[in-house]
């Protein structure tokens, strides 16, 4: 039996591990968005030639993105409809609620990714309706992996696009709801774009 004074210190990837059976007990479907959303966000943080150092957090981040969600009613999140005004403004609190769940535990670069993934360049996003300067690189990068994960996946609303309408999607909105260089390296990362695109 251990003394009761004793302290309990987890790792990082203790952490990480502990959180991620945290979202795969509430939501496992969830869960395995984000660890798609985490994969391309790997892929678009390499070919942008990012550090590995800021590839890991960002990596971490994106697996956790939507960690704020086990504070959002499970039925308003698969609700097979287009959400009404409090149901949208109950969903947009999730960022917030992620970035409180993590602050304490990750690196602020893994945090920024669930408190800034809703955020867009034209300032049109939230939580805090910021512009791409402000918006953290980790949360650019996590926000194109979301999208493209989303899209491409079954949802309650609606089925999924083609990875080709996905990504017309995201070059339609390159510069003002995502980052311009954000899609332009996920177009890399895929491969060829004009084949994906015909």
């Amino acid at each position: 039996m251990t003394d009761a004074t004793t302290q309990f210190s987890m790792g990082l990837g203790d952490t990480v591990e502990a959180l991620t059976q945290t979202m795969i007990v509430w939501d496992d479907a969830n869960y395995r968005h984000c660890e798609r959303t985490s994969a391309y966000a790997v892929r678009i943080a390499r070919e942008l030639g990012l550090d590995e150092e800021t590839v890991e957090q960002t990596r971490i981040g994106a697996l956790l993105h939507d960690i704020g969600k086990i504070g959002v009613d499970l039925t308003v999140l698969r609700k097979p409809a287009e959400l009404d005004a409090a149901e949208t403004e109950h969903v947009r609190l999730h960022p917030g609620m992620g970035a409180a769940i993590l602050e304490r535990v990750l690196p602020a670069a893994a945090v920024a990714c669930a408190a800034a993934h809703h955020e867009q360049p034209d300032g049109h996003g939230y939580p805090r309706g910021l512009r791409e300067p402000e918006i953290p690189p980790g949360a650019l990068i996590c926000r194109v992996a979301d999208v493209l994960d989303s899209l491409t996946t079954d949802q309650a609303y609606r089925p999924a696009l083609t990875l080709a309408a996905a990504l017309d999607e995201l070059r339609s909105g390159a510069g003002s709801r995502y980052s311009a260089a954000v899609v332009e390296a996920l177009l890399r990362a895929i491969g060829d774009e004009d084949r994906l695109a015909a």
